[in-house]
Parts: structure tokens; C-alpha cells; sequence
């Protein structure tokens, strides 16, 4: 089957994320690539020039499908959020997220493509949410959006493997928080 059939790019971009989650980007290499699809090294650098672009094509096939959820507090947003990116998540995410970050001070062009392509599709929903969650009230006008996207993003990302990683972000945190500026 040619590389262009969707099942087959889908089982390449399968390869790639568990290549790079194992190995790391410094030793994730297309002849590991090829192995795991069971394709040519070839095939693979003419359609993909470099491992940073094959990378952020595996990606962007796998965001997850999301709109925009609006569930009346920002916890609960959050908590829709998180949720679809976990559901189903068949690779291991603490591995493509570290080779990532591995990756991206190695390689400026992994480093561009990844800014470009991964993060602006994982942060948009968390920054509409927090803007909705400012505009409520539930979060101070001065909180840095950034930072607590950045950080409800690596804990999910760090503690995916965890039972009820997403119940322990917004019950555990989220909620605690919001409760405590709202008393304020």
C-alpha cells in the first residue's frame, strides 16, 4: 500500500510516535522509522525531508478532535478538555512530550514546527477557557494565562499514566484554587 493511503500514513505516524517516545529525538532515526512500518528509508525521506518534519506530520495526525466546550465554570471546561486529549491515548505521552522538549533545543526546526503546529492546537481551547474563566470572575484579570496553560499541560502530560490524572488536575487543584480566589 502506497504511503499516500491514509491506513498507511496512519501506521507510519504510529511508528514515529512510539519510535520517538522510546529512543528520544537525539536517537529516533528513519531506519527505525522504516523498521517499525515496514517501509523504505527512502520512501520515507522523499516524502518527509527531515525526522522534525515527519515528527509534526505524526502529530498533527493525532491531535485530538475538540471544540470548543463551554460548560459554564472554567474547571469544567478544563476537565472536557483534558479528557479528550486522553481519550483514547494509545501512545505513550510522557515519552513524545520529552522527546519533544528534547528535540526542540536540539533542532530549530523541530522547535519552530512544534510552536507552529502542536502547541497553538493544544493551547487554544485552554486560553478561550481562561479568558471565558476571567471574564466570570472565577480567575483574577493579572493571572498569567501562559504559565497555568503551561502547567496544566505538562502535569497532564507528566502524570498521564496516572489513574485519574485529569480528576486529580481539576478536583485536586483547579477547584481549590478557583475557590479560593472566589473568597477573596
Amino acid at each position: 500500500m502506497p504511503l499516500d493511503a491514509p491506513a498507511r500514513q496512519q501506521e507510519v505516524f504510529a511508528a514515529v510516535l512510539h519510535v520517538l517516545a522510546e529512543v528520544g529525538y537525539a536517537r529516533f532515526n528513519m531506519d527505525l522509522v522504516a523498521s517499525r512500518a515496514r517501509a523504505s528509508k527512502a520512501s520515507l525521506y522523499q516524502r518527509w525531508p527531515s525526522k522534525a518534519r515527519l515528527i509534526t506530520d505524526a502529530l498533527k495526525a493525532n491531535l485530538p478532535e475538540l471544540s470548543q466546550p463551554d460548560e459554564g465554570t472554567f474547571a469544567e471546561d478544563v476537565r472536557r478538555i483534558l479528557v479528550a486529549w486522553g481519550d483514547p491515548m494509545p501512545f505513550d505521552t510522557a515519552g513524545i512530550f520529552l522527546g519533544l522538549l528534547e528535540g526542540s533545543r536540539q533542532d530549530a526546526d523541530l522547535a519552530y514546527l512544534r510552536e507552529e503546529h502542536i502547541d497553538r492546537a493544544y493551547t487554544l481551547h485552554l486560553q478561550v477557557a481562561v479568558d471565558r474563566a476571567k471574564a466570570r470572575g472565577e480567575l483574577p484579570d493579572d493571572l498569567d494565562a501562559g504559565i497555568l496553560i503551561t502547567a496544566l499541560i505538562s502535569t497532564f502530560v507528566l502524570r498521564s499514566e496516572e489513574q485519574d490524572v485529569v480528576g486529580g488536575i481539576v478536583d485536586g487543584l483547579l477547584r481549590p484554587l478557583i475557590g479560593t480566589f472566589r473568597t477573596k
